[in-house]
């Protein structure tokens, strides 16, 4: 029984050493990533906005002023 044990901790810090040194959210071509750094781009513009006082832009999700043209990115 104490074999199970050990092996089963063993088997435990085995998995979390390996998934800790797992590259997550550094690859550019998965879903998710993608997702994820878009969502951080948007909400860093959004908060450069609120700073400086330039409107965001539904149309094209960026921030700019209306006499600016609309950005796609």
């Amino acid at each position: 029984m104490e074999t199970l044990v050990t092996l089963l901790a063993a088997t435990l810090i085995g998995t979390a050493f390996f998934m800790w040194r797992m590259p997550v959210g550094e690859c550019a071509q998965c879903a998710h990533c993608l997702t994820e750094k878009a969502a951080k781009a948007r909400e860093e513009e959004q908060r450069a906005s609120r700073f400086y006082g330039i409107p965001y832009c539904p149309l094209c999700e960026k921030n700019h002023y209306r006499e600016e043209p609309h950005r796609r990115a």
